[in-house]
């Protein structure tokens, strides 16, 4: 089933990564709908994640239980004139899926618009569990989003799977944030394996401090995800309240621990996505 899923997607000119298959085939185009039984059994067979692995500082007890090990990073790139379209069918998914009485398993859905292409959206969405993510894709409110993307409203999306359950409990914020961010960036850092228990450790720091209202007041989200597939490979997931806020980030303590970090070698590669939600109308695009 793997082999011909990789070919499906290789003469379609898609590359991604086997856990990709199922959330791809329901949401590509029209052409994709006889497979989605069939993915979805895929997915279906997915083993759990399991924590734990020596350099990994996981600590026991946290406010979500269980931790979430399901998250995704998605790029949207819409027809231009499909903006509309778009912007009323992820409306729809969104409300669904912030709805604990429809999709109990949902602990995050944000959407950003990318500040150099404004038809290009990120998405970070964020379940307790694999089931969860199963049953988001059975409900109505994701029926919406497939339903546009079958319209062929899309001119291309990447979607990187990610997961928090191998990590500490910080790793994922959940004090409430208030407004909707005017700045915002997505990193990918890819870390020397070597390093990944320091990693951690100042990731701690900068996560916590960040959140610290007294010491970083601009700043409404800090969440660290990690790839499913190359585990020493992880993202930053950074909302501000502007760009001052977020140049203010850049100077403190916290942050100086990261950059610290840096200096010392200990990343391989970083890439940076600028992102922002306050353009986006009505002010629902940033989860509180």
């Amino acid at each position: 089933i793997e082999k011909a899923f990789s070919c499906l997607f290789e003469l379609v000119g898609v590359s991604c990564s086997r856990t990709v298959y199922t959330h791809l085939s329901l949401t590509w185009n029209k052409a994709m709908v006889p497979f989605v039984a069939l993915s979805l059994l895929l997915l279906g067979a997915a083993q759990p994640l399991r924590r734990a692995g020596s350099t990994e500082l996981v600590t026991a007890g946290s406010s979500l239980d269980p931790l979430p090990r399901w998250a995704e990073l998605v790029t949207l790139e819409i027809k231009p004139d499909r903006l509309d379209d778009f912007l009323k069918a992820i409306h729809a998914d969104m409300s669904g899926s912030r709805d604990k009485s429809l999709d109990p398993g949902c602990l995050r859905f944000d959407v950003l618009r990318d500040r150099d292409e404004p038809n290009k959206f990120h998405g970070h969405v964020v379940f307790v569990d694999d089931d969860a993510a199963r049953l988001h894709f059975k409900m109505a409110h994701f029926r919406a989003w497939a339903d546009f993307v079958a319209s062929s409203g899309l001119v291309s999306q990447a979607i990187t799977m990610c997961e928090m359950s191998s990590l500490p409990e910080w790793s994922l914020q959940t004090s409430p944030s208030d407004g909707q961010p005017a700045c915002a960036v997505v990193v990918t850092v890819e870390i020397h394996p070597d390093r990944l228990e320091d990693f951690l450790q100042v990731l701690q720091r900068d996560a916590e401090g960040s959140r610290d209202k007294a010491l970083d007041p601009g700043t409404l989200r800090f969440d660290l995800l990690r790839d499913r597939e190359v585990r020493n490979k992880f993202y930053f997931y950074e909302a501000y309240v502007d760009d001052a806020a977020a140049a203010h980030h850049k100077t403190t303590k916290h942050y100086h621990a990261w950059a610290d970090f840096k200096a010392s070698g200990g990343v391989l590669s970083q890439a940076v996505i600028k992102a922002e939600a306050a353009s986006i109308p009505g002010g629902w695009a940033f989860q509180p």
